[in-house]
């Protein structure tokens, strides 16, 4: 079917999984004005903190428990963020991750064409080999990973889904999490340095951080412009992790000191990792407007928000 993803009907209604993920709980706190918004978390996910809009627990790999949440929500778009996002984790259970980030898709893009809903999908950088960045949307998706592998199954089951879609592949995402969920690299980092401990990062990886506040940003001109296709998210800047982790500390006054140098070779592998996914960003600011935020601002933005919160 031809793909106009929201041209199609007015957003009213958006239903987000992943609540309690990074992007998943960043989206709810910026809800554009006007729409209705509700979440799915994952039924074992102890919540400390209320969410900003109504709530169900259902496991997205459950068509019996995710079809209730469908009537319930009735969405005119579904943003889905749902997923095991461990790279390592993935390579070890594969059957687990195959079940919720592939299994789980296929679930909700069903119901979103029995609903008649629009669908994003969250991908991921991990599609890609690392071998000829700065890629493009057009370039040829190749990863060696379980994890990359299982994203580019669950993008073609969005594609060929019979529901308008658009793919959108962040790299390296940062900010707070909710409580409780996933530490992202700058979070370690940060807990890391202001307890005095060394960390070793490596030097020889490089990609283009992206805060989680920009790519919501991007997820939202995406919706208000009725954009459709695959979009590349991230930041401006092209570093290496170390170079990362030196900025972090620099923006939270933290010791460099205590930041070690390594290659990757330096720690045992699980999963196979690239080393240069970073993407190229032309389509979604030519297209769209948006502007890539660089590593510094994207930084001093969750510095602010900490003093904010506990201010």
């Amino acid at each position: 079917m031809e793909n106009s993803l929201l041209k199609q009907k007015h957003i009213k209604r958006i239903l987000i999984t992943g609540g309690t993920g990074l992007l998943g709980y960043a989206l709810q706190q910026s809800v554009p004005q006007g729409i209705d918004c509700s979440s799915v978390y994952y039924p074992e996910r102890y919540l400390p903190l209320p969410l900003p809009f109504p709530v169900r627990a259902a496991d997205v790999s459950d068509p019996v428990q995710m079809e209730c949440v469908f009537e319930w929500a009735r969405p005119d778009l579904v943003i889905h963020t749902a997923a095991i996002g461990s790279v390592d984790y993935a390579q070890c259970n594969r059957d687990e991750t195959e079940r919720i980030n592939v299994g789980g898709t296929e679930v909700v893009t069903g119901l979103c064409r029995t609903f008649q809903s629009s669908i994003i999908y969250i991908s991921s950088n991990a599609v890609f080999d690392g071998e000829n960045p700065l890629y493009a949307e057009t370039a040829p998706v190749n990863p060696i990973n379980c994890y990359g592998q299982l994203k580019v199954d669950a993008e073609n089951i969005v594609c060929q889904g019979g529901v308008p879609w658009v793919i959108v592949r962040p790299i390296l995402m940062y900010g707070w999490p909710y409580p409780g969920e996933r530490d992202n690299p700058v979070v370690w980092w940060i807990r890391s340095l202001e307890s005095g401990k060394g960390i070793k990062v490596v030097d020889n990886v490089f990609s283009k951080p992206l805060s989680v506040w920009s790519c919501v940003e991007a997820v939202w001109a995406i919706v208000e412009r009725g954009a459709s296709g695959i979009y590349h998210v991230a930041g401006r800047d092209h570093i290496s992790l170390y170079q990362f982790a030196l900025l972090t500390a620099e923006v939270f006054n933290l010791n460099t000191d205590l930041i070690e140098p390594v290659p990757d070779s330096y720690f045992p592998e699980i999963a196979p990792r690239p080393r240069d996914t970073s993407f190229d960003t032309t389509k979604l600011e030519e297209e769209l407007g948006w502007k890539p935020v660089g590593v510094k601002e994207g930084l001093l933005s969750m510095k602010n928000r900490r003093a904010k919160r506990n201010g």
